[in-house]
């Protein structure tokens, strides 16, 4: 079968996406999987058949100063918007040979374009929350303790905002395509039978979306381990270290973070070791209980730690839970504000630290409740134990091409 996938994102929105395309190669299928031109020459390092699509998602969001900003959703917008503009205008070439289309995050175009195409269709979504729901609230709504009535509302108003959004830029291209308008963009991109690549130990299908759906647990991607002696060694000088790391949110609040992260670590004894996405040394550097790595392969060192403290994206998140390590989630944007909650729900961290609400003494209490809180120390291992990452990809394979 020729299958052709698309995604555009971040890392946690490709690397997923490379999972299941691997997995689909050595199944036997002809794939091709469309994503953002800085993720080429990793593609390709893995083996990945790969074209661009759009336009450098990374770039983007380093320029940004601050993640939870006006200013920047402004930014996002306008940038997912263009996005979408492209993908209507590139994708109808790049699919025309394929027996099946899957999307995944925001590649909004490829549902209409599959129409067009009349090529069968299915959407990824990395999390329950983008299922409408009076479960949870719209992915914009950062409040997660709302009851059912007001979930259901924030829902009804983004579908509604919509019209005149991201429904009225999917019917312009629509209609470039020769398609008729359609009422709600966001349930013709969610198709038919969405794939839910999301563990159910943080959180199942919400009981009142009766669409048909499968949810197959997260799609890991196995990465080798770096060689890093310098890594080992401080590992192996102590008691298992604290890790933090905020991802893709913007460079300069990151490193805004760090005296933050090292004052609360230094308070609970702990050595922590930071995820560094920016150039330059740190006034920390040199010293012996702080540790900076860079692109570290997070299945090959969330088991050694103590507590991972990140941003709550669904990817870090997942790679937690399968590693049984407690998780403090700091979110800033979109559904981390649903995992952190749903984290602290299920017993598998802390409760979530918004980043605008961020401060040492807040974080050092949660550090506490990982490190001393006999149930969440109990969970995480439980959970670890009962999540499979080959039978998810298989799960994902089998529903995607049966």
């Amino acid at each position: 079968m020729r299958i052709f996938l698309a995604t555009c994102g971040s890392r946690g929105d490709v690397q997923p996406m490379f999972a299941l395309c691997l997995a689909l190669q050595s199944s036997g299928h002809d794939v091709m999987l469309a994503g953002p031109p800085e993720k080429e020459a990793w593609a390709k390092k893995l083996g990945c058949p790969y074209i661009r699509l759009g336009k450098d998602v990374t770039a983007f969001i380093d320029n940004l100063e601050d993640a939870v900003s006006l200013k920047a959703g402004i930014q996002f917008i306008s940038f997912v918007y263009g996005e979408i503009k492209t993908q209507f205008e590139i994708l109808p070439e790049l699919v025309k040979n394929a027996d099946l289309i899957i999307g995944s995050s925001l590649v909004f175009a490829l549902s209409s374009v599959a129409e067009a195409k009349s090529i069968p269709y299915r959407y990824i979504a990395f999390t329950p929350q983008m299922l409408p729901s009076r479960a949870h609230p719209f992915p914009g709504v950062q409040f997660q303790r709302l009851p059912r009535w007001c979930n259901k509302l924030s829902w009804d108003l983004a579908k509604t905002g919509d019209k005149f959004c991201l429904t009225m830029i999917v019917n312009k291209g629509r209609k470039k395509l020769g398609l008729n308008s359609i009422k709600n963009a966001w349930e013709h991109i969610l198709g038919e039978n969405t794939i839910i690549a999301a563990d159910r130990q943080i959180a199942k299908v919400p009981f009142d979306y009766k669409i048909n759906n499968t949810q197959t647990g997260y799609m890991h991607l196995e990465l080798p381990k770096k060689n890093l002696p310098e890594l080992d060694n401080f590992i192996n000088a102590g008691s298992a270290p604290v890790f933090a790391g905020f991802g893709s949110m913007p460079k300069t609040d990151q490193a805004r973070n760090i005296p933050l992260l090292v004052e609360a670590a230094r308070i609970v004894k702990k050595r922590i070791i930071i995820a560094k996405f920016w150039e330059g040394f740190s006034k920390f550097s040199n010293d012996d209980d702080v540790f900076f790595i860079q692109k570290y392969p997070h299945l090959k060192l969330f088991s050694k730690m103590s507590v991972v403290i990140h941003h709550g994206g669904a990817g870090t998140t997942a790679t937690c839970a399968i590693c049984g390590v407690p998780q403090i989630i700091v979110p800033h944007i979109l559904d981390q504000f649903y995992h952190g909650r749903q984290i602290y729900l299920s017993n598998l961290g802390a409760k979530p630290i918004w980043r605008s609400r961020l401060s040492v003494e807040k974080l050092v209490y949660a550090l506490k409740d990982c490190l001393y809180n006999d149930t969440i120390q109990k969970t995480t291992k439980t959970a670890a134990d009962s999540i499979d990452r080959e039978k998810n990809l298989s799960l994902a394979v089998r529903s995607l091409t049966a």
